[in-house]
């Protein structure tokens, strides 16, 4: 499951859930006396106040990144009317301290920084007086806004100078967290690093590298193809992130798209889709080959949207039958979830589900094996555009982006869960790279940089290594 896709200093994170412990709605942020008055007397903001040193693309993340840049250069009252002309019926607010208002008390802020395409963004902002930014937006296919994260911006980070830095900062993160990063050269199997306890974990959706690795081996059995039409139906819609929920139902998309919205942005629909297409069982099927070493572990399949709806649905009731149920009741419980539109109050998505088993889990070998059987599918002529949906976001800090000449990435997360698989290349060399921790208490995980940033540092103690 994934709600948002979240960046910071152009490295994605598939968000599955509301994964902050601070929702808040913005028609309570106002304040001020000044406002621009519109004929019904309601108050608008300019989009045109910002001091900016970048430009802001005239997309659709870009005008609702635009509209509220001027929010925050401001002090005008933000009315709901207005608020709701620019975010989605579902969309949560995500903020991390200082709140939005106190923001707002920072002005004037100036842009010095955006990366992003058409339905996701990040700006990165600062003030004299307030500190520095990052907002990452999403939008969906209306362009109204699905999710929005405001986290500070950490320049300070000082990279890890060695392995044993990085494992002493890997040890010191809030919540108990698992780095690997092992050669894969030529088959090789080679640990360079590793820290933090490698049995299964709760890995979000990462799980859908066993879904691409599913569609490829039936595109190859010639029971789908990948320019072959999908349909879009209520039943198949899930809840955000992604944008084909917003599509209407009807719609046809290819498998080859379907399966990149899956892979880049963790579309949840997406996912749906193609399970739909190739059957549950048939994903199931492929744990084992793609070297999962205990796929009982998420057997049956939950699509995303029944996570949605076992995690949050009805304020969780169904959380204990899932967890103490066997198999065969499992499937009961699957088969008994209503079908239509998914709709769950952002509200409800305040505890951690994972405990309950209410997730899907694989261990740090378990993720490299899957990457490298798909990298080996890849290979094939019916596979061949696998290693190219795997690159569409490879998530790779500037630098490190320069310097492999290949990157495929698949990052997850829940409510108190965060997870990323990276396989990256040098020429002739190959790594792969991941990362998972997880928390009873969702807040231990809210700042994903923390997480992150020790990936980056092994990337580029990668680096260090192969050119020394």
């Amino acid at each position: 499951m994934k709600l948002e896709h979240a960046r910071r200093k152009g490295r994605p994170l598939t968000l599955v859930a509301l994964a902050s412990a601070a929702v808040f709605a913005l028609a309570a942020c106002t304040s001020g006396p000044d406002s621009a008055q519109t004929s019904d007397n309601s108050t608008k903001v300019s989009a045109t106040e910002t001091p900016t040193t970048v430009t802001i693309p005239d997309s659709p993340v870009g005008k609702q990144i635009s509209w509220l840049l001027s929010a925050f250069n401001t002090s005008a009252p933000l009315p709901q009317e207005e608020i709701a002309e620019h975010f989605g019926p579902t969309a949560p607010v995500v903020l991390t301290p200082p709140d939005f208002e106190s923001i707002r008390a920072g002005q004037p802020w100036t842009t010095v920084n955006y990366k992003g395409g058409d339905t996701d963004g990040t700006v990165s902002i600062t003030s004299t007086t307030g500190g520095a930014f990052d907002i990452n937006v999403v939008v969906d296919g209306s362009g109204l806004v699905l999710g929005m994260a405001i986290t500070p911006t950490k320049d300070d980070h000082v990279p890890a100078a060695s392995w044993k830095e990085l494992e002493a900062a890997v040890k010191a993160l809030p919540a108990p967290t698992n780095l690997t990063v092992t050669e894969v050269t030529g088959g090789k199997n080679a640990e360079v690093f590793g820290v933090g306890d490698t049995s299964p974990q709760p890995t979000g959706s990462t799980i859908e590298l066993y879904v691409l690795g599913a569609v490829a081996t039936a595109v190859q059995n010639g029971t789908l193809s990948w320019d072959q039409k999908l349909t879009i139906t209520d039943d198949l819609k899930s809840m955000p992130g992604g944008t084909m929920q917003d599509l209407p139902s009807g719609t046809e998309v290819t498998v080859r798209e379907t399966a990149g919205k899956m892979i880049s942005i963790s579309d949840n629909t997406a996912t749906d889709m193609l399970i739909a297409a190739v059957g549950r069982e048939q994903v199931e099927a492929e744990f084992a080959p793609m070297g999962m070493a205990d796929p009982s572990l998420n057997i049956p399949l939950k699509p995303t949207r029944a996570l949605f709806q076992l995690g949050w649905g009805n304020d969780g009731a169904q959380r204990i039958a899932w967890r103490d149920g066997t198999p065969d009741e499992r499937r009961a419980i699957l088969a008994a979830l209503p079908g239509g539109l998914v709709d769950i109050p952002a509200s409800a998505f305040t505890t951690p589900a994972w405990p309950f088993d209410i997730d899907w889990f694989a261990s740090p070998a378990d993720l490299r094996a899957a990457l490298v059987s798909l990298q080996e599918m890849a290979k094939t002529e019916s596979g061949a555009p696998v290693r190219d949906i795997l690159a569409e976001d490879p998530a790779l800090g500037d630098e490190s982006a320069k310097w492999f000449t290949y990157g495929g990435f698949k990052g997850g997360s829940s409510i108190g869960v965060l997870a990323g698989a990276y396989y990256v290349e040098h020429d002739d060399r190959a790594w792969v790279v991941t990362m998972q921790t997880h928390g009873d208490d969702a807040a231990l995980v809210a700042d994903p940089a923390l997480y992150f940033d020790p990936v980056d540092d092994a990337m580029l103690l990668i680096q260090k290594d192969a050119t020394s």
